[in-house]
């Protein structure tokens, strides 16, 4: 399985975009340490000022920016990578800029590149991987169908059964999902990211679907990394759907510091009017805050839920779920978006996702049974 897979699939999902990125802090003298980098970061940039940049420090930068979902690793990847030529041909150059376009969600920007790269090599089954699931995640159905189906047929089986396992966990053919996702399973027995994201994605079709053994896959994910920041944040999201709020703080409790990992610790203790709820939704709001106030957007789907349940401000998280559903367009900012419109009272803001899902043949619970 190609190194570029691994980052493809731990840069693509939303919630992870800037999942390790530090809290905005405003430092009150020059002495305030913000932050201590982990050992070996030093390692991963050039020591020496106009060195020549190498495509092998590109990709240690990526891979460990992938696996972190560290924003500031995917920053010095940008300043590298700026040092090749804009009009290269080179095919590792043009998808490490795409991954670093999709981690600042310029998705317009990373399907351009990608497009570029199928364009040199239409055999390309890490570009067109990526660029199916970047339109998976911009809710374009048919086009991510199409790169899946030319996967599956002929340029890479193997990633295009993982394409079209979570192109049926989109569409709602959970079944299916589940089945792919086990078939992949039963073929790779590799401890890597990409077995991890594969366990995620059976997990989650699990959870959806209502089955009993979702607990156990998401268990084997975090098996091959307890601080997976994507596992982490899947699997809460299930323990907070399936009304368990206690195992979602259990889990938070050896969790690192994200601001979507600490908003599911906040929702945990303001479901169980824990004594702490309060300090934990005040500390969220000031994360927010500094963000806005350094100029940096938290993101959308996150600041919405954390208007819509913990602040009581259904109009202001449907402002902020509109906007999301700009750009993103996967099942929780789907259900978000109904969610709020629905506590706001605002069924006709519904009209644009309306169209969309039946333009993509995509249906839609009754509104009145958004999860909650």
């Amino acid at each position: 399985m190609s190194r570029w897979l691994f980052c493809i699939i731990l840069f693509l999902l939303p919630p992870l975009v800037a999942a390790q990125r530090p809290p905005a802090v405003i430092p009150t003298s020059a002495d305030t340490v913000l932050e201590r980098l982990p050992e070996g970061y030093a390692s991963l940039v050039p020591q020496v000022a106009g060195a020549k940049v190498s495509k092998n420090q590109i990709d240690q930068l990526l891979t460990t920016a992938a696996r972190t979902g560290d924003a500031r690793l995917a920053t010095r990847t940008e300043a590298l990578l700026a040092t090749f030529p804009a009009d290269t041909r080179d095919p590792d150059i043009i998808k490490a800029r795409a991954f670093s376009a999709q981690h600042r969600h310029d998705f317009a920007g990373a399907l351009h590149l990608l497009d570029q790269a199928i364009a040199i090599n239409p055999r390309d089954a890490n570009a067109r991987f990526s660029r199916a699931q970047i339109q998976l995640v911009q809710g374009r159905i048919d086009r991510a169908r199409a790169d899946c189906a030319a996967l599956a047929l002929g340029v890479d089986t193997s990633e295009g059964l993982i394409c079209l396992g979570a192109l049926s966990l989109r569409t709602g053919n959970l079944q299916q999902s589940m089945a792919m996702a086990d078939r992949w399973l039963a073929q790779d027995k590799t401890n890597s990211g990409v077995r991890r994201y594969v366990l995620v994605m059976r997990a989650e079709a699990a959870s959806r679907a209502g089955a009993s053994d979702a607990d156990q896959w998401f268990r084997q994910a975090l098996a091959l990394d307890p601080q997976d920041v994507r596992t982490l944040s899947a699997y809460a999201r299930h323990l907070h759907d399936s009304n368990r709020p206690r195992d979602v703080m259990a889990l938070r409790a050896r969790a690192p510091q994200t601001d979507g990992l600490t908003l599911q610790l906040a929702l945990a203790a303001h479901a169980i009017n824990a004594p702490q709820a309060q300090a934990l939704i005040l500390s969220q709001g000031r994360r927010y805050a500094t963000a806005h106030a350094v100029g940096v957007d938290p993101e959308l789907r996150d600041e919405a839920e954390f208007l819509l349940t913990l602040k009581n401000d259904a109009a202001g998280a449907l402002k902020l779920a509109q906007r999301n559903f700009e750009t993103q367009r996967d099942h929780e900012d789907v259900a978000l978006l109904r969610r709020a419109a629905l506590a706001a009272k605002r069924p006709e803001a519904l009209k644009p996702l309306n169209a969309w899902a039946a333009s993509q043949h995509l249906p839609l619970a009754p509104l009145n049974e958004a999860r909650q």
